[in-house]
C-alpha cells in the first residue's frame, strides 16, 4: 500500500544546487561542533539542518552577517565565508538524509518513565510494601495506611527515608529500618511514581460538603482538589479518610513535625478533620506522568489556570480579588505584566519568602495559564484606603499616571500595572519595596525614594477608592487549528515545506522551535511575516506548535 505521506528527509528539490557538495564537507567541520557531520548533532540549542532546502540554508546564513538574526558565533561563521564555501557547504548540508526526532531529543526529560532498569530493580522488594499498600486490599481501606501508587518521586524518597531515619514512627515501617539502601529507596519511589493513582472507596462518616469549604486554606499547598502541583507536598486526593484523619490528627498532636503544616492544623476539631479527609478522599487522584495532552480537547488553558489558581486563592482570594489587606488583587491585570511578576518571584528579583516558595514549581505555562485565568476574572474594588487622605493622594497621582494612566488605569497594562482598586496596604509594601531594592526597577526606584510615608498613604488610599477595569484578553487558540490555518500556508502540511526559501518545521528540534519564535517576537530574528505572526501568540500557543512540529 502507498505511503502518500511526504517524505521524512525533504530531500526532493526542484531546483538546481549550487556549489560542490565534497568540498563543503570539509568546510562543514566548521560546524560540527555544533551541528554535526550529519546535520543533527543539535548541541549548544542549535537546530537540524540535515536536508534543509539550500535557498533557506543560504539565507539563514546570510542574516546572521548582516543582523538580521543575532547570535555571535554564527555571524563569524557567516563573516568566514566567501559565496564559494558558502554554497558548497549549504549544498553538503542540504544534500544529507538524516532522519529528525526532534520530539525525542527536544522533549523534557521524564526521568521516572525512562528509568525502567530502576523500576525492574525494585521488583524484588515492592510485595513487602504490596501486602500493606494494595488499592484493593481490606486491609489497607480499614487501616490508616495511604496510596502511593502515582506518588511523586521528590516527596516518596523524603518520606520513606524518614521512617528509616526514625524520624516518622511506625512499627510496621520500622521493620525495614537498616534493611533498604538509597538504591532501594530510589527504586521502589520510581517503580510507585510510574504506576496509575487509584482513588480508595469512600470511607468515613465526615461532612464532604463541610470539608470543601474548610479546603481552601489548603489550596495554597495541596491544591483546591487535593492534587499538589507542588511534588515535594502529597496529593490528598483519593486517599483513605481514615489515614488523612490520621495523618492530619498527627499533626495537630505534634506526632509529625511540619512547619508548613503546624499553623493550619492548630486549632483543628476531631469534627474538622473528618470532614476535611471526607472530601478529599472523594476526589479523583491525577498524577503529571499520566496526563492525557494527546488530544485536541486536552487543550483548555482556562480549565487549566483555575485549578493552578487554586493554590494562590487562598491567600490571593476568590478569583483573585484579595480580601486581606496587604495581598494585591490578581485581577484587572494584564496576561503578560502578571506572567512577568510571578517570574520576577521565581528568579529573587521580587523578594517575598512565601511567595517565592509557592511560585518555585511552577512552570513558565503554568505561570501563563494562571495569568489566563485571573486575566479574564471580573475586578473589583478592594475598597481598603487605610488612613490616607484619598483627594490629596489624586493630586499627587498627576505624577505616576504617564506609566500607571488616569485613575490607575494602565494605557500599556502588558508593561505596567494598573493601579485602580488595588489593596491600598499592598501599595504601600509594593512601593517601598522598590524603595529599598527589594524590587528592581530603576524608574520606580527614583520616584519611590523620592515620597514620604504620609504620600505613600495618600497615593494608596486614592488608587484603592477607584474602579478597575478589566482588560482585553485573546485566549490562546487550539494549536491543531493555528498550524492548520496560519503555519502550513507557508511551511506546508505538517511542516513539510515545499518552498525553497521557507525552512522544514517537521521533526525539528523542539526548544529550537520555541526559541525561534521567541526571537522574532523580542525582535532578535527580523523577518516581518514572522514577526507578524509570533507577536501575537502566547507561550502556551508557541510551545504547543513546537511541539506539533517536533513530532511530524
Amino acid at each position: 500500500m502507498a505511503d502518500d505521506s511526504p517524505s521524512p528527509v525533504g530531500l526532493a528539490q526542484p531546483f538546481p544546487v549550487v556549489g560542490d557538495p565534497d568540498k563543503g564537507r570539509q568546510v562543514a567541520g566548521q560546524c560540527a561542533d555544533c551541528h554535526g557531520l550529519d546535520g543533527v548533532k543539535a548541541a549548544s540549542g542549535a537546530p537540524f539542518i540535515a536536508g534543509l532546502k539550500q535557498p533557506y540554508l543560504v539565507r539563514s546564513l546570510l542574516a546572521y552577517g548582516n543582523g538580521a538574526r543575532s547570535h555571535e558565533g554564527m555571524k563569524q561563521v557567516s563573516e568566514d565565508l566567501n559565496p564559494i564555501t558558502l554554497a558548497d557547504v549549504t549544498a553538503y548540508y542540504a544534500g544529507l538524509d538524516t532522519p529528525w526526532r526532534g520530539a525525542v531529543a527536544g522533549q523534557a526529560s521524564k526521568a521516572v518513565l525512562k528509568d525502567a532498569q530502576a523500576r525492574r530493580a525494585a521488583r524484588h522488594i515492592v510485595d513487602a510494601c504490596r501486602s500493606c499498600h494494595s488499592q484493593t486490599d481490606r486491609f489497607q481501606r480499614e487501616q490508616a495506611i495511604p496510596s502511593i501508587d502515582g506518588m511523586a518521586v521528590e516527596y516518596f524518597v523524603p518520606a520513606l527515608k524518614s521512617y528509616v531515619s526514625g524520624e516518622r514512627h511506625n512499627e510496621i515501617m520500622a521493620q525495614f529500618k537498616g534493611s533498604l539502601s538509597e538504591q532501594d529507596i530510589y527504586n521502589l519511589a520510581a517503580y510507585f511514581a510510574a504506576r496509575k493513582p487509584q482513588k480508595a472507596p469512600p470511607m468515613g462518616d465526615g461532612d464532604a460538603a463541610r470539608g470543601k469549604l474548610a479546603a481552601r486554606a489548603c489550596a495554597g499547598c495541596h491544591g483546591y482538589d487535593g492534587n499538589s502541583l507542588n511534588p515535594h507536598i502529597p496529593n490528598l486526593a483519593g486517599q483513605s479518610a481514615r489515614y488523612l484523619v490520621k495523618a492530619i490528627k498527627d499533626y495537630r498532636d505534634g506526632v509529625r513535625e511540619s512547619l508548613l503544616m503546624r499553623a493550619p492544623v492548630r486549632g483543628l476539631g476531631d469534627r474538622a478533620i473528618a470532614d476535611l479527609a471526607a472530601y478529599y478522599s472523594r476526589q479523583t487522584p491525577q498524577s503529571p506522568l499520566h496526563a492525557d495532552i494527546s488530544s485536541p480537547r486536552a487543550f483548555d488553558p482556562l480549565a487549566d489556570g483555575e485549578r493552578i489558581a487554586a493554590s494562590c486563592n487562598s491567600c490571593h482570594g476568590p478569583g483573585g480579588n484579595s480580601e486581606t489587606p496587604g495581598v494585591p488583587n490578581l485581577t484587572g491585570q494584564h496576561v503578560k505584566y502578571l506572567s512577568r511578576a510571578t517570574q520576577a518571584y521565581q528568579q529573587g528579583r521580587r523578594e517575598h519568602a512565601a511567595m517565592q516558595e509557592i511560585v518555585s514549581f511552577f512552570s513558565d505555562t503554568d505561570i501563563e495559564k494562571a495569568a489566563y485565568w485571573y486575566a479574564v476574572q471580573t475586578p473589583h474594588s478592594s475598597r481598603r484606603p487605610g488612613q490616607g487622605d484619598p483627594a490629596r493622594g489624586e493630586t499627587l497621582s498627576d505624577a505616576c499616571s504617564s506609566c500607571h494612566g488616569e485613575a490607575g488605569i494602565s494605557p500599556d497594562p502588558a508593561t505596567t500595572p494598573s493601579l485602580a482598586g488595588q489593596d491600598g496596604a499592598y501599595l504601600i509594601q509594593a512601593t517601598r519595596a522598590y524603595a529599598d531594592g527589594g524590587r528592581a526597577h530603576e524608574g520606580m526606584r527614583e520616584v519611590a525614594q523620592q515620597l514620604t510615608d504620609q504620600d505613600l498613604r495618600d497615593l494608596a488610599a486614592y488608587y484603592a477608592l477607584q474602579t478597575p477595569r478589566q482588560v482585553k484578553t485573546y485566549l490562546p487558540d487550539n494549536p491543531q487549528q493555528l498550524v492548520e490555518q496560519r503555519c502550513s500556508r507557508c511551511h506546508g502540511e505538517r511542516g513539510y515545506s515545499e518552498q525553497p526559501g521557507v525552512p522544514r518545521l517537521a521533526g525539528q528540534l523542539e526548544p529550537y522551535l520555541v526559541q525561534a519564535m521567541k526571537e522574532y517576537q523580542q525582535g532578535i530574528r527580523k523577518d516581518s511575516a514572522m514577526v507578524a505572526m509570533a507577536d501575537v501568540l502566547s507561550l502556551l500557543e508557541i510551545k504547543a506548535i513546537a511541539a506539533y512540529y517536533a513530532k511530524q
